[in-house]
């Protein structure tokens, strides 16, 4: 019941955070802004989203779950009332930002229900099925939520989603425990003579939770610039297609994500050797199905090879839960959420960079008194090419650094933990005292 409800709010996280794809033309209008103001406002939720990672881990680890649940829930819930009733850009931002920032808290404190509630070889499988829950919310914001808003107009939709925001607090408090009472990590948390500075400090010396981090920067954003904000006008502007087409195609990568959630489940807990090479595969498959798209010609690239890059974007969200699962390996049951926090500033990061630097080559590249070319468009989504490079180079730095660390031995930060596998994929079995510490 406790992760029941968990996913549940996961959900309702991820359609919030969804919202602003299909509402963007609707927001411009609404507001009177440019491209640039429109990429601010998912700029500024990610941004808030990834900032808030490591203090929400902290916070996961020392106050539970069930806290920071209810928490997200009521600041989301504000969010949007301030998204629905914004008659002005200021009042929006500040309301999209509150959405990045509660959020930020559901993910990591589902994960740590997850490590609390079911035994280890469990929760990789467990931690993609959450995230193909969550993609029912990412499916409702695409299509369904672009159908309400033509028929009933932004403030009665979006005061309705923060009416059922506001009602699911109620849920998550009466159902979500932080632990089984029989469990080691039943009513403790990671306070004593802890300070959160010294969880960071620890967490963040764990090579895995490094390697986590450089894997989500580099394969979790193409699919999130494409969902939440520049692939919908891409497809409208840029490619031809009708609104409703569009709404479906941008859908496509979250039927992905729920198709094969499952399966990179199973590959993460049964072949986690198999990690890095598929990262780097579907980065590589990304940047080409990109390339095709961008510089086919004549501009406009037919149906079937739109459909076929949506379907590789959505490779990138169950891929990127092997970062997760990467951090969590190398980490104590009570520094499971400062871990997962770092890793998973990495993708929100990156796709604040690519939004940002797309926004602002489109503004640059069109002429002032006429909309975007789809020239100015190609040019613009380009641009994400750079973030995927630089973030390649991370990546297999972090792992040679890695696989180093292990070949000589365990960590200072390991002694203590009984270590078995090999390279980035070592996993922490059990600690000397207390519960299994392994998350693989």
């Amino acid at each position: 019941m406790a992760w029941s409800a968990g996913a549940l709010t996961y959900v309702i996280a991820i359609f919030n955070r969804g919202s602003l794809g299909v509402a963007g033309p609707m927001a411009a209008d609404r507001l009177g802004i440019d491209a640039t103001a429109l990429s601010t406002f998912s700029a500024v939720q990610l941004g808030v989203f990834a900032a808030t990672q490591i203090p929400v881990g902290l916070f996961v680890d020392r106050y539970g779950p069930r806290k920071l649940l209810t928490t997200s829930l009521a600041v989301m819930a504000a969010g949007q009332m301030l998204v629905a009733g914004g008659v002005n850009f200021p009042m929006v931002l500040v309301g999209r930002a509150l959405l990045g920032c509660g959020d930020a808290m559901v993910m990591i404190s589902v994960l740590r229900l997850i490590t609390a509630w079911f035994p280890a070889p469990r929760t990789p499988v467990l931690a993609q099925v959450t995230v193909v829950v969550g993609t029912a919310g990412g499916l409702a914001a695409a299509p369904p939520l672009s159908t309400a808003l033509r028929a009933f107009g932004w403030e009665p939709v979006f005061f309705s989603i923060a009416l059922v925001t506001a009602c699911m607090i109620a849920v998550v408090w009466l159902v979500v425990r932080d632990a089984p009472p029989d469990s080691p990590l039943f009513g403790a948390h990671d306070a004593g003579d802890s300070t959160l500075r010294t969880g960071l400090v620890e967490a963040w010396r764990q090579p895995t939770t490094q390697l986590g981090l450089w894997l989500m920067f580099t394969v979790h954003f193409p699919v999130q610039v494409f969902v939440l904000l520049w692939g919908y006008p891409f497809l409208t502007q840029a490619q031809g297609l009708s609104e409703t087409t569009a709404s479906y195609v941008t859908a496509v990568p979250l039927v992905v994500t729920m198709v094969l959630g499952p399966v990179f489940g199973v590959i993460s807990g049964r072949r986690p050797h198999w990690r890095i090479p598929i990262v780097l595969g579907i980065v590589s498959t990304t940047t080409l199905a990109w390339g095709t798209v961008l510089l086919w010609p004549g501009g406009q690239a037919p149906f079937f090879i739109l459909f076929l890059l949506a379907t590789v974007l959505g490779l990138g969200n169950p891929a990127a839960v092997f970062g997760l699962d990467i951090a969590r390996s190398g980490s104590p049951p009570h520094r499971v959420g400062a871990a997962s926090g770092i890793a998973n500033i990495g993708g929100y990061t990156a796709a604040l960079l690519a939004m940002m630097l797309i926004g602002v080559t489109l503004d640059h590249t069109h002429a002032p008194a006429a909309g975007p070319s789809p020239a100015d468009f190609r040019t613009a989504l380009a641009t994400q090419l750079l973030v995927q490079l630089l973030g390649g180079g991370l990546l297999l730095q972090s792992a040679r650094w890695t696989r180093n660390r292990s070949s000589n031995g365990p960590s200072d930060d390991l002694r203590g933990h009984e270590v078995s596998g090999r390279g980035p994929n070592r996993v922490v079995l059990n600690r000397k005292r207390g519960r299994s510490g392994a998350t693989q």
